[in-house]
């Protein structure tokens, strides 16, 4: 209950600063210090965020935009400063927001998901830092490569692990249009530029060798079948203990004497003496 209050009561003082400081900026109160105090206050509710988070882990969420709102407020007190950031502004906002689930991936190991978005948002802030200084094939591919190198990452960090095996092929494809997108914007040889697509065939044609002989062998036909069953084996009676060997099958009935064949005489009398006994009479 009191957690319950204590954060109602933390979002109630953060709306009323800022309602007064965007309150006292249109006024004009402020002055020219009004986006220098503006990114100390984002700056201040992340850390904010940041220091409740680490006061109580179990709430985890709060480091992501605890990070989040500290690199905006940073990169609106650096603008304030006269300090030019130009694309990499936006680069470091987005840092920030992958920082969080770097640190979220540190601390909690089960949440091995938190690598994707750690990875993407990482490799999109660095080349939104790097915008200007790519041409649009080069800085297409680039992304593609590194977003085929998180999922690369996510398998080879879960090596092993049924539930992503799956990364390989997001990985695989991701990898090899990037690939493609660079060589397309290369100034290859006439030549090269041609034939290089005969070394995707190779690649396909050793992939496929290895997967013949990787391909697991038939099992005989008797482990498939499984063993067999016997029928005539009588079942252990409930409650008995299954180590115990079972009761012995009763002795077969002798078979009977067949009745001497028609056209004689035959005495009923003998024929009854002949009969087994039956040992229950």
């Amino acid at each position: 209950m009191f957690n319950r209050f204590s954060s109602r009561f933390g979002w109630i003082i953060l709306l009323l600063l800022a309602g007064v400081y965007l309150l006292l900026n249109n006024m004009g109160v402020i002055g020219p210090w009004g986006d220098l105090i503006w990114g100390a206050l984002f700056a201040a509710i992340g850390l904010g965020f940041l220091v409740w988070f680490f006061v109580d882990r179990t709430r985890w969420w709060r480091v992501i935009p605890g990070f989040t709102l500290l690199a905006a407020g940073t990169v609106i007190a650096l603008e304030a400063q006269k300090i030019t950031l130009d694309n990499w502004a936006g680069a470091i906002v987005l840092f920030g927001v992958a920082l969080g689930f770097w640190v979220l991936l540190l601390r909690r190991g089960d949440f091995w998901w938190a690598l994707l978005p750690a990875g993407v948002l990482t490799v999109t802030s660095l080349l939104v830092g790097l915008r200007a200084q790519l041409s649009a094939q080069v800085w297409t591919a680039a992304l593609l490569i590194g977003l085929g190198l998180v999922f690369l990452l996510l398998y080879f960090a879960r090596l092993g692990q049924t539930d992503t095996r799956w990364a390989i092929i997001p990985a695989g494809w991701l990898m090899l249009l990037g690939l493609i997108t660079l060589i397309k914007a290369s100034n290859l040889p006439p030549l090269i530029d041609k034939w290089w697509p005969v070394l995707l065939i190779l690649a396909a044609l050793v992939l496929l060798l290895l997967a013949i002989i990787r391909r697991p062998k038939a099992a005989p036909a008797a482990q498939k079948a499984g063993p067999v069953k016997d029928y005539d084996a009588p079942a252990p009676a409930r409650g008995a203990s299954v180590t115990q060997a079972p009761p012995a099958a009763p002795e077969p009935m002798p078979k009977p004497t067949p009745a001497p064949a028609s056209g004689s005489e035959v005495d009923i009398y003998k024929l009854i003496e002949q009969q087994p006994k039956d040992p229950k009479a």
